[in-house]
């Protein structure tokens, strides 16, 4: 009952039996992503679970995938990985990976699907105030785009032989480090991927 309960608030329907292994999984993982709050103590062992294990086991998918040189699903299990580890979907806005961002606001730039993500770092604290309806968080919001990790690259690639190639990457942040935020570490990915963009 509780998990039928559950099935209806999740973001993605369920279209299996709440009574399935696999639909019970898919409602569960669904709920600790949007951060729903569970009604009664039946679901609590089994969401435990689900918040030790899901991160590792899409960590190793993305991993698998990455030895086996699958570049489209490798970028997708990432995806997905990144998606249960911060509890965050794709479709809502990285901003909400910060505490300090009110729900409402973070739902006021999730409306405003018009602009996109990397645009973000061009407006200034006004622009960005006005834009949440919020004058006040404008400049809040403007550090916290500022903070938010990305680098500069910039490859220059020298073809050597017929089947080697020279890459040289220069890697430049372009974002304000705090260690409060980011830790004492940040991990980046670079993917270097074919012309169709099937292997790495």
């Amino acid at each position: 009952l509780e998990l039928s309960k559950l099935a209806t608030r999740v973001p993605i329907p369920v279209k299996e039996s709440p009574n399935e292994p696999s639909a019970k999984i898919n409602i569960l993982l669904q709920a600790y992503i949007s951060r729903l709050k569970l009604d009664g103590f039946a679901l609590v062992s089994d969401m435990a679970f689900i918040q030790q294990s899901a991160a590792r086991i899409m960590r190793a998918l993305f991993e698998i995938s990455l030895r086996r040189g699958w570049s489209s699903l490798s970028k997708l299990t990432l995806a997905f990985a990144n998606m249960v580890s911060y509890r965050i979907w794709r479709s809502q806005s990285p901003l909400r990976q910060f505490k300090n961002v009110p729900e409402i606001v973070a739902r006021k730039l999730e409306r405003k699907s018009d602009i996109e993500w990397a645009r973000y770092a061009d407006l200034n604290p006004s622009d960005l105030g006005e834009l949440v309806g919020v004058p006040k968080m404008g400049r809040t919001l403007h550090k916290l785009v500022h903070q938010f990790p990305k680098l500069e690259l910039s490859a220059h690639i020298q073809p050597i032989t017929r089947s080697t190639l020279r890459v040289e990457l220069n890697l430049v942040p372009d974002f304000e480090f705090d260690i409060n935020i980011h830790g004492y570490v940040q991990l980046f990915h670079i993917i270097v991927e074919d012309v169709n963009g099937e292997n790495i």
